[in-house]
């Protein structure tokens, strides 16, 4: 009856809410497998990927790891890119040829409704039976492109566009920067359930801003990582606003035999918001679902799907994440091999050059207690657009 109770005070009572800014990964075996870890896993990421699996930790350990993601939608980068190679300060000087490849390349580009997104970040941690905890160190942005003019210039002849309205067309910064203090328990419920809770406090600053599409930031040699980075580095500038929030994560894990595992992950139940300097963000309510199968202690495959499609950079598009990855591993567990893949399956293309699918690639080491793993993310042209490097101690 008491247990009934708790389950009861997590499920239904829970008003505060948790999840990352934007679509992320917790740790380099995630980034590898593709983000598909949320039926399994086994180091002090289980506090951000599913805090019902510390219930079935058998050691303690402590651990610090980097990471950090650079994602554009549709190779959007790169398309900005091609447009500033031309002299947008002077379009109206540029040939009837050139204003009219421009010109169709900026259209294409604000049809998009979501630019670049990503995120670095420091993650130190410990996890002791069936509790963990960690203090992080985030720094998160977004880039969407905003007509400020509407749609009216993308209805007029190329020739008669002015210098002032292509000024006009405005680049819209997300940036924040804070420390997330968390908490993690896990519950027995049955021989095969568990459930747990990860609490997060989050303190710091949060900056939202247009920049003309003239701009200095916006030059042709920029890529994804630096408008991220200019987003988040002013995110404590003029106009910037501190925020402070309370949130929670809410999981379940089964065993389903002895080579399945399930997990379910529940967040932004209450649906909490950060109020912003022009506007408050809206943490959506997400809710994914993941399975391992593991048929000896060398192989493992993983299936991760978000069960509803969701906006997940406040675009007012939505996003419905599935990843997949697997793992081998050799001498004994002393060496790791992983591979896997994460897409969108709103997305209009699934595969190829255009699709959102990343492909995650990775190695792990275990040198007696201590853990080290190093994975990166490649986008759809083969380009490294993440980055992680996680290293454990086992205490116990």
């Amino acid at each position: 009856m008491k247990k009934f109770i708790m389950i009861l005070l997590m499920f239904c009572g829970l008003v505060i809410n948790g999840t990352a800014m934007v679509p992320s990964y917790y740790g380099a075996r995630s980034l590898s497998l593709g983000y598909s870890s949320s039926a399994f896993t086994t180091d002090i990421n289980s506090i951000f990927i599913n805090p019902a699996i510390l219930n079935y930790n058998q050691n303690s350990m402590a651990g610090y790891q980097y990471q950090n993601s650079y994602l554009d939608v549709r190779n959007f980068s790169d398309n900005l890119s091609d447009i500033l190679d031309t002299n947008l300060k002077n379009y109206a000087g540029l040939s009837e040829n050139d204003k009219s490849v421009v010109f169709q390349k900026l259209k294409e580009l604000y049809r998009y409704k979501t630019g670049i997104y990503g995120f670095s970040s420091s993650v130190p941690g410990f996890i002791g039976g069936k509790y963990g905890f960690s203090v992080s160190v985030v720094r998160t942005a977004i880039l969407n492109p905003q007509n400020s003019t509407g749609t009216s210039i993308f209805e007029k002849d190329p020739q008669a566009v002015t210098n002032e309205e292509i000024a006009a067309l405005k680049m819209n910064f997300l940036g924040l920067k804070y420390k997330q203090f968390s908490l993690a328990y896990g519950l027995t419920i049955t021989q095969s359930v568990s459930i747990g809770v990860t609490l997060h406090y989050l303190t710091g600053k949060i900056n939202d801003f247009d920049s003309s599409i003239t701009d200095s930031i916006f030059i042709q040699s920029a890529n994804s990582r630096d408008y991220l980075e200019y987003g988040w580095k002013n995110a404590g500038s003029d106009g910037g606003k501190n925020f402070s929030r309370i949130m929670s994560d809410v999981g379940i894990s089964m065993s389903l035999g002895s080579y399945v595992y399930a997990g379910v992950v529940m967040k932004n139940i209450g649906k909490a918001k950060i109020s912003g300097p022009r506007q408050d963000i809206q943490l959506p309510r997400r809710i994914t679902a993941g399975l391992a199968f593991r048929p000896d202690s060398q192989w493992g495959v993983y299936l991760d799907i978000d069960l509803k499609k969701e906006e997940l950079v406040w675009n007012g598009d939505g996003m419905q994440p599935i990843s997949i990855g697997i793992e081998k591993s050799f001498f004994k567990n002393k060496f790791f091999v992983r591979g896997g893949m994460l897409n969108d399956l709103s997305g209009k293309q699934f595969l190829g050059k255009e699709s959102n699918a990343l492909f995650g690639l990775g190695l792990g080491f275990n040198i007696g207690s201590v853990d080290i793993d190093a994975g990166i993310g490649l986008n759809s042209k083969g380009l490294v657009k993440n980055l992680a490097i996680s290293g454990f101690i086992i205490t116990k």
